[in-house]
């Protein structure tokens, strides 16, 4: 009977130690919990005060941080933003030429570039330049010029990436520029995927 009671004591005290320190984790959760906003839990905040609970500056708001109190600050000389490579060529007959003559396509025609080729080129070049680059997209049904770029034989099969990649960038003639809505990498993979409809392209039967 002692044993039994023994072991009886002992179970009891460690099941009161596991009630104890699910009581203690309980509490210490709940501590780290705030109900005044939404989302109205949040994992206990009181590790990292400044993460949780800092407020970030808005634009165009007075900053005391800075000598100048503008929240909005210049980048310093020289910075440039990332993944971004800055060109340095005129938005002219020679600067397309430069650009062709300097500029090398960084990208390979592999499967992964032009999938992505071929969603930038449907998104902003179709509009203009038709699916399979033939000049007849609905932006040039209605009366816009819509230069063939996808005919083997035309100019443009012929012009070197770099000489695309500044037309892309800069516009030319009716065709403005799109280097605000396209990054630089998806120009030169746009490219890529023009170039597969070129090369799929039959040539215009001679009269």
């Amino acid at each position: 009977m002692n044993t039994a009671f023994a072991q009886h004591k002992k179970l009891t005290g460690n099941h009161k130690l596991v009630c104890l320190s699910l009581a203690i984790f309980a509490a210490s959760t709940l501590s780290g919990c705030r109900v005044e906003r939404q989302p109205n839990y949040e994992w206990l905040p009181w590790l990292n005060p400044m993460m949780m609970f800092s407020s970030a500056a808005e634009t165009n708001t007075v900053n005391t941080i800075f000598k100048n109190k503008l929240t909005n600050q210049v980048p310093p000389e020289g910075t440039i933003p990332r993944d971004f490579t800055p060109l340095h060529f005129t938005a002219d007959d020679a600067g397309r030429t430069a650009a062709g003559e300097q500029l090398i396509n960084p990208f390979e025609a592999d499967d992964a570039t032009l999938k992505r080729g071929k969603v930038v080129f449907e998104t902003f070049c179709v509009p203009c330049h038709g699916t399979t680059g033939a000049g007849d997209g609905l932006v040039a049904k209605r009366g816009m010029p819509g230069f063939p770029i996808g005919a083997p034989e035309n100019n443009a099969a012929k012009w070197p990436d770099g000489y695309l990649f500044h037309i892309v960038t800069y516009g030319r003639n009716v065709m403005p520029s799109y280097a605000t809505q396209i990054k630089q990498e998806d120009r030169w993979k746009a490219i890529l995927y023009l170039r597969t409809l070129q090369q799929s392209a039959k040539p215009a039967a001679k009269p």
